[in-house]
C-alpha cells in the first residue's frame, strides 16, 4: 500500500480516497462488469459497520461519500472537515479492506445494477458513449462498458464475486491519497490500521490480468435503433493513451475544436446554423489506448447538413494552422480551466491518486501550465491531423434510421464496416 497526500494551508476540509488498481479493463470476458458490481458491494457493510451506519455517520459530519469504477481502477472517496477524519477514515478503509459481501446483499445489488444497465440503455445520449469505445477498440477490454453485461452481472454468484474480490484488492494494488486540510503522519496511522486487507487474497494468488495497450483494429461503426426525435451521434479515432506528452496539445485542440462556446463547432454547428442544441469535442484517456472526438445530437432532417459540416472543421483543423489569437485564446483557457479545477482538495486527491497508482510523473499545476503554454499551432494542427484522419474514425449512432446515418456519416468517416 502506498499513501500520499499534499497539505493545502488554506483548506478547511480534507478529501481523501482509496484507489485500487483494478478497473473494467483488467476484467476477462466472462467477468465483465464485476469490478463495479463489487463497487456497489462495498457500500453493503464492513466488518465493523452496517451499511446503515455509514451512511448515518457520514450523514452527520456533513461529509460526501462516494465510489466510481472506470476502465483503470476502482476509487471509493470521501470529503469531510478536517477534524473529523479520524472518524470517517476507518469506515472508508473498512469498505475497501473488510467488506462483508453477503450473499443477501448481492442478490439486491445485482437488480440493482440490472436497473442501471436498463436506465443506460433507454438513455439515447448514454447509450452511444456506452457503444463508442467498442467501436473505436473492437474486442479489446478498453471497447467493454465498464457496466457490463446482463448476463455477467446475474450470473454473479456469492463465491465468484468474493474470489474476484480476494484476487483484486491486495495491498500492492492499493494508494491512499489525500489533499487539503491533512498531517501526512496521522493519514498514514490510519491507513495502515484500516485500509489493507486484513487477510489479503485467503492465500488465494493475486490475480494480474492486464490486457496491456489496445491493438490497432479497424475502424468500424455501431448502430442501435431506437425511435427518437433526435439522432446521437459519437465519432472518434485512437488517441493519447494516460502519460502520453500529447496530452497538453489536446487540451489546447479540444479547447478550439468543440470544448468552449466559442469553440469552431460550437459556433458552427449551433451558433450559426441552429443544428443542433448539444455538440461537442471529447477525448477519454487510458492506460494502453484512449480515444479523442466530437458528440453531436441533431434531429434526423439535419443530420447530414451537421456531419458535413464536422467533416469540414476536421479537416480544416487537421490542414491549417490555427492563427496567433485563435492559439493564444485556447491556451489561456486551457490554462485557466486546469488551475480553477484543481482549487478543490477532490480534484487534488484525484490527481495524486490516479498518479501515484499508475506510476504517472506528478507534475505541479503550474508545471502543467508550462505545458500547455508551449504547444504549438503546428503541434495541434499534427495532432488534429493523427486523430481525425477519416480512415482511422470510428463511430457509434442512436437513432430511427441506421441507412441514413450511415449515409450521413460518410463525409466524416468514409464508408464503416458494422461491428
Amino acid at each position: 500500500m502506498t499513501v500520499v497526500s499534499e497539505s493545502i494551508g488554506s483548506a478547511l476540509s480534507v478529501a481523501v480516497g482509496v484507489w485500487v488498481g483494478t478497473g473494467a479493463r483488467h476484467e476477462r470476458d466472462e467477468e465483465a462488469g464485476r469490478a463495479h458490481l463489487l463497487e456497489h458491494m462495498l457500500f453493503r457493510g464492513t466488518r465493523s459497520y452496517t451499511s446503515a451506519e455509514v451512511d448515518q455517520r457520514f450523514d452527520a459530519l456533513g461529509g460526501d461519500l462516494n465510489a466510481a469504477t472506470s476502465r483503470d481502477e476502482t476509487a471509493v472517496v470521501a470529503r469531510v472537515l478536517a477534524d473529523e477524519l479520524p472518524g470517517a477514515f476507518p469506515m472508508l478503509g473498512e469498505m475497501v479492506a473488510a467488506p462483508l459481501l453477503q450473499d443477501a446483499d448481492l442478490a439486491l445489488e445485482r437488480k440493482i445494477v440490472l436497473e442501471e444497465i436498463s436506465m443506460i440503455d433507454d438513455d439515447p445520449e448514454e447509450l452511444v458513449f456506452e457503444l463508442l469505445p467498442t467501436a473505436v477498440f473492437g474486442p479489446h477490454a478498453l471497447g467493454r462498458p465498464v457496466i457490463g453485461t446482463p448476463e455477467v452481472v446475474s450470473g454473479t454468484d456469492g463465491d465468484t464475486l468474493r474470489d474476484f474480490y480476494a484476487g483484486r484488492y491486495r495491498p500492492g494494488r492499493i494508494v491512499v491519497a489525500a489533499a487539503g486540510a491533512v498531517d501526512h503522519d496521522r493519514l498514514c496511522e490510519l491507513a495502515t490500521a484500516t485500509a489493507v486487507p486484513a487477510d489479503p487474497g485467503a492465500g488465494r494468488p493475486e490475480d494480474t490480468n492486464d490486457p496491456g495497450s489496445a491493438p490497432a483494429t479497424a475502424p468500424r461503426v455501431i448502430f442501435r435503433r431506437r425511435d427518437t426525435e433526435q439522432v446521437q451521434i459519437a465519432i472518434a479515432g485512437r488517441g493519447p493513451g494516460m502519460g502520453d506528452d500529447r496530452r497538453y496539445a489536446l487540451r489546447v485542440l479540444d479547447t478550439i475544436l468543440g470544448g468552449t462556446p466559442s469553440s469552431r463547432l460550437f459556433r458552427a454547428v449551433r451558433e450559426d446554423r441552429g443544428l443542433a442544441y448539444a455538440v461537442a469535442s471529447f477525448d477519454d484517456q487510458h492506460r494502453g489506448g484512449g480515444m479523442a472526438g466530437v458528440y453531436l445530437g441533431t434531429r434526423a432532417e439535419n443530420l447530414a447538413e451537421a456531419l458535413r459540416i464536422v467533416a469540414d472543421e476536421l479537416a480544416r483543423i487537421s490542414s491549417e494552422p490555427v492563427d496567433d489569437d485563435e492559439l493564444t485564446r485556447a491556451k489561456q483557457n486551457a490554462r485557466a480551466r486546469l488551475l480553477l479545477g484543481l482549487e478543490s482538495t477532490q480534484a487534488r486527491m484525484h490527481v495524486l491518486g490516479r498518479s501515484v497508482l499508475h506510476d504517472l510523473e506528478l507534475r505541479s499545476p503550474h508545471e502543467v501550465a508550462e505545458r500547455i503554454d508551449a504547444v504549438t499551432a503546428e503541434d495541434v494542427r499534427a495532432l488534429a491531423a493523427d486523430l481525425y484522419a477519416p480512415a482511422g474514425l470510428s463511430a457509434a449512432g442512436v437513432g430511427p434510421d441506421e441507412d441514413a446515418f450511415r449515409a450521413a456519416l460518410e463525409p466524416v468517416a468514409g464508408h464503416l464496416p458494422g461491428a
